[in-house]
């Protein structure tokens, strides 16, 4: 039975939907951010696709009062589209309930909103992480969060935290701590929402600006795995079974039992599925749509020197999931000397690799 409900989430890899180029400057794709401030909108521009991550401006938008990462995604997206990018997308989460996210925030608030998110175990004395904020005792929140990646009010304990709040304030709303709060996928309004995001003003709305998203981290299952190993994302060890780069005491710190971590991952792999459909309803595109990258794992096939003429001999077959799918590759590089060199190797390899092709087709 869960088996059953697991392979209703999530599509399958799809294409994008726009034509199909052999033109490689128009085949590249990358992840930029620059945390202390905008990033080069023509930089940007020189890729088919520059993809803008949630860190990218954050001495900015950590300062704001309140955050706004949202509204600077966005922006540095028509920063971007201006400079005449093809294609420009923006980060969005759909496991973790990041408040420096407007729209999430304002859920958050909202008292009517709260069966939308996770909770401390409340029968528990004490939890790994705090339920209050640093700089302020008075600001606590019962919904589960961690600090992990979050910005903070500088300490002589941290002096340099990951986004640093100014005057002493990390306004993430009134009497909200600066955190990373869990979505609770049982809940289908919650998916029902995500799924709207997708076409709000600051995502594929009707500015333009905006082709596609990169949908971050995902959840996952012990129970499930044991079922079947081969389910993406298996074993769960980002750090452990539950939603991914969160505090590895998660579990014990909101009282879910297993059963319950299973329920909440196939209701996010429903979650998922409404949210590509969405996607690809505005015409738009999404990482974990490539082959291999279902779980937004960001994570390239890699040729080397040795492996680069078998693997386009292989791609030369129409069986090849190069001739079915999209797919991403990269390329290790270690200074400026080291990829002039292998810019050349790679060049002389694809012509290589290209008449070899040629030569089968022939023959």
């Amino acid at each position: 039975m869960h088996m059953l409900a697991l392979s209703v989430g999530i599509l399958p890899p799809t294409n994008p939907p726009w034509p199909p180029t052999y033109d490689m400057a128009a085949s590249t794709i990358s992840m930029q951010c620059n945390s202390s401030g905008w990033s080069s909108p023509e930089r940007g521009a020189a890729f088919g696709i520059v993809s803008y991550d949630w860190s990218n401006a954050k001495k900015q938008w950590a300062a704001a009062k309140p955050m706004d990462c949202e509204e600077r995604l966005f922006e540095q997206a028509k920063q971007t589209k201006a400079a005449g990018a093809a294609h420009v997308f923006v980060y969005r989460n759909i496991v973790k309930a990041l408040p420096w996210f407007s729209s999430v925030r304002s859920k958050l608030l909202d008292p009517q909103y709260a069966g939308w998110f996770l909770r401390f175990d409340g029968s528990k004395p004490s939890y790994h992480v705090p339920t209050c904020a640093a700089e302020d005792a008075s600001k606590c929140s019962d919904f589960y969060h961690d600090q992990e990646q979050t910005p903070a009010v500088p300490t002589a304990a941290q002096p340099n935290p990951d986004g640093e709040c100014t005057n002493g304030v990390c306004d993430v709303g009134e009497g909200l701590p600066c955190g990373e709060y869990i979505f609770d996928h049982r809940n289908a309004s919650v998916r029902q929402w995500l799924a709207e995001q997708v076409v709000s003003p600051t995502a594929l709305g009707a500015s333009g600006l905006i082709d596609g998203l990169f949908l971050d981290d995902f959840w996952c299952s012990d129970l499930l795995c044991a079922e079947d190993p081969s389910i993406d994302g298996c074993p769960c060890n980002d750090p452990v079974q539950g939603p991914t780069e969160i505090d590895k005491s998660s579990q014990v710190d909101m009282g879910l039992t297993d059963e319950d971590i299973r329920d909440l991952t196939l209701g996010w792999n429903l979650t998922m599925e409404g949210v590509q459909r969405a996607v690809l309803e505005r015409h738009g595109y999404t990482w974990s749509l490539i082959l291999g990258q279902q779980n937004a794992n960001a994570s390239p096939r890699m040729l080397t020197q040795a492996s680069c003429r078998a693997a386009l001999r292989l791609a030369c077959k129409p069986d090849s999931d190069w001739q079915q799918h999209s797919l991403l590759f990269g390329l290790r590089v270690n200074g400026t000397a080291l990829a002039q060199v292998l810019a050349t190797a790679c060049r002389a390899l694809l012509r290589a690799a290209i008449d070899s092709c040629v030569n089968l087709i022939q023959h």
